[in-house]
């Protein structure tokens, strides 16, 4: 049968309209992938400019007893300090993320989970196709440590050159060094041997096992080597396995602007005093700055203090994260319990008597005593403030700041918020009215009731605590 006259005019026109809505759904979709990933990227970009707008510096530390740790209580470190100094010199909040695997660093750097990654670790050859390095923040090698018998003559030892095709175990943190590379040295010194990484010890741990006996040998940075003899004394580390190396700190290759920011800033710093300060106090330091064997050397324990437990075990009554508790110690008597203040306050949390006694349960005794009514304190406090600042995050700072100069002038300072239209559950807001409580034109205001207060010194403990709050969040286990 022939088809009926028209008819294949009628199919060319349904074709048309059915290719029309195919290019036209084609078409939206280009459209709406362009907005969305075209855009995405720029809106997720992040060089010097959009730091500086977040006011942020998000940086990934390794722990070690060079460049991060917490002893005695308090955060310490090469790079910890010189990144503060960077950070400050920006008008940059420091936001720090642990961790000690160099090839998951590098992974956060390029996902944007950071700006900076600053673990200490060597130059790697095999990285530079991925970051960008800055100027050399210090140079280093690397050593190859053996146990040495407690009764033999270190100076007498020479290295394992002799030919001896035993097989040798040396045992290396995982991904902290370039392993093809280090395997090179290495063949040059030791015939024979076995290359174990071990995810779940730090180079400090792995030098005391290899100074027990348990391990071989290791191979580590020439620095964390020399503070560790001071403690393992049989241990040799005398072998070089490397050439002087350069630690620097790893960029995003987008991040042109704040690499030429970084390494303009490190030109000038790299000559201070600040910087040599840092030097003789971490790295070049013939004296112990830390005993690695310390029950509170918190990245080998875990601990804080003697009174972790006791912490621990009173925080829990006000839901309060002990290591928050423990800063706010360490900042008013750095775990002194017998520590009495020029007004009299007294103990581990520096309270007055009268608030001692106020809060205080009968049947405690002791440090018991102190640090329950010093935790029911800021329970009281913590309820004055939760109608008015119901986010905790922000409470925080409130407590912490009555619990130094009292809730009345923390209260005045709301007021005076209030009072200018400024948002009174935020810390940020009243913490500028609190911190100008010394200004004849806010502590004459008739809202005021307590009348001056250098309230400065209040924002500067209540901050001070949440900063090393976050140190501990990083180094202490919950």
């Amino acid at each position: 049968m022939s088809p009926k006259p028209g008819s294949h005019i009628k199919s060319f026109r349904i074709f048309t309209i059915v290719l029309f809505v195919i290019l036209l759904i084609l078409g939206l979709f280009a459209v709406l992938h362009y907005f969305k990933f075209g855009f995405g990227i720029e809106e997720s970009k992040r060089d010097y400019e959009e730091i500086i707008e977040s006011k942020e510096l998000r940086v990934v530390l390794a722990t070690n007893p060079i460049d991060y740790f917490i002893y005695q209580g308090q955060p310490m470190g090469f790079q910890l300090e010189m990144l503060e100094s960077f950070a400050k010199s920006k008008g940059l909040e420091l936001v720090i993320k642990i961790e000690n695997d160099a090839q998951k660093g590098v992974e956060m750097l390029l996902d944007r989970e950071c700006d900076i990654l600053a673990q200490g670790i060597i130059n790697s050859l095999s990285q530079e196709a991925y970051v960008n390095y800055t100027l050399p923040i210090r140079s280093t090698r690397l050593v190859l440590v053996k146990h040495v018998p407690k009764n033999e003559d270190i100076l007498n030892l020479k290295p394992d050159t002799d030919g001896n095709t035993t097989l040798k175990y040396i045992y290396v943190a995982k991904n902290q060094t370039d392993i093809k590379v280090l395997k090179t040295y290495l063949t040059e010194i030791i015939p024979n041997f076995y290359l174990v990484e071990i995810d779940s010890l730090s180079n400090e741990a792995i030098i005391k096992n290899v100074s027990e006996g348990i391990f071989d040998f290791t191979v580590v940075d020439y620095n964390i080597a020399k503070i560790s003899e001071s403690y393992w004394h049989n241990i040799d580390y005398s072998t070089d396995v490397s050439v002087s190396k350069n630690i620097s700190w790893s960029l995003r290759p987008e991040s042109k602007q704040l690499l030429d920011s970084v390494n303009f800033w490190l030109e000038d710093f790299l000559q201070s005093n600040d910087y040599r300060r840092l030097n003789l106090k971490y790295i070049n330091n013939n004296k112990n700055l830390v005993d690695l064997e310390s029950d509170f050397y918190s990245i080998s324990t875990g601990k804080i203090s003697e009174y972790d437990d006791k912490i621990r075990k009173y925080s829990k009554l006000i839901n309060w994260d002990w290591r928050l508790v423990s800063s706010l110690i360490y900042e008013e008597s750095r775990f002194n319990p017998d520590l009495v203040s020029w007004a009299g306050a007294y103990g581990l949390m520096q309270l007055m008597p009268v608030t001692f006694n106020t809060f205080k349960d009968p049947e405690k005794s002791g440090i018991d005593a102190q640090i329950y009514s010093g935790v029911k304190y800021i329970e009281f406090l913590d309820k004055k403030f939760l109608e008015q600042v119901p986010k905790q995050e922000d409470r925080i700072y409130f407590v912490l700041a009555s619990y130094n100069i009292g809730p009345g002038h923390v209260e005045d300072a709301m007021r005076l918020a209030e009072k200018y239209k400024d948002d009174v559950s935020s810390w940020e807001s009243v913490a500028f009215y609190l911190s100008n409580m010394s200004n004849a034109k806010y502590y004459k205001d008739p809202v005021v009731i307590h009348g001056y207060y250098p309230g400065i010194y209040a924002v500067s403990f209540a901050e001070s605590i949440v900063k090393r709050y976050k140190h501990y969040q990083n180094v202490i286990p919950k």
